[in-house]
């Protein structure tokens, strides 16, 4: 597929009209994003980068070079929510400064209660993992007598 039915596409993806491309990627008419998904005319490569990020995915994507639409920000949201996607985007429009900025105020906002969710002690385990086998705490019995008989069939039980 040419990159300009790969723009195409995602375009209509997101229900975005040629006009609206046209305008958020800098050009004065449709007919310039028009020429593009036809054959892929008029696009300089200064332009590929600022359409990608329109039509949230990647430049690779849109060169052909990835095959699966799903793009940082797509993976974002399926995993984080939509929220979480505009946040990426906005950190993205920011520069270096306002990145530090952003990321330091995330990271002092994660300690006050108010903004935390409820812990959740639930982990999903890779099927390699089996840390979910391993004691989690280990003591003597303390409500009965423990004889050196049912110690020794502990210690048999477990080097079997």
């Amino acid at each position: 597929m040419e990159i300009g039915q790969i723009i195409k596409r995602r375009r209509e993806e997101l229900g975005i009209s040629q006009e609206e491309l046209a305008l958020k990627a800098g050009y004065k008419s449709r007919s310039s994003i028009n020429k593009i998904e036809v054959d892929g005319r008029g696009l300089p490569q200064s332009k590929i980068e600022s359409i990608a990020k329109i039509l949230k995915t990647t430049p690779a994507f849109l060169m052909g070079w990835e095959n699966d639409a799903a793009s940082a920000f797509d993976y974002v949201n399926n995993c984080f929510g939509t929220d979480a996607g505009e946040i990426l985007e906005n950190f993205h429009s920011m520069n270096e400064k306002g990145q530090k900025e952003a990321l330091k105020r995330v990271r002092e906002m994660v300690h006050i209660p108010e903004y935390i969710k409820e812990q959740n002690n639930i982990r999903t385990l890779s099927p390699k993992d089996k840390s979910y086998l391993l004691p989690v705490a280990s003591h003597e019995r303390t409500d009965i007598e423990v004889t050196e008989e049912m110690k020794r069939h502990d210690d048999a039980f477990f080097d079997e």
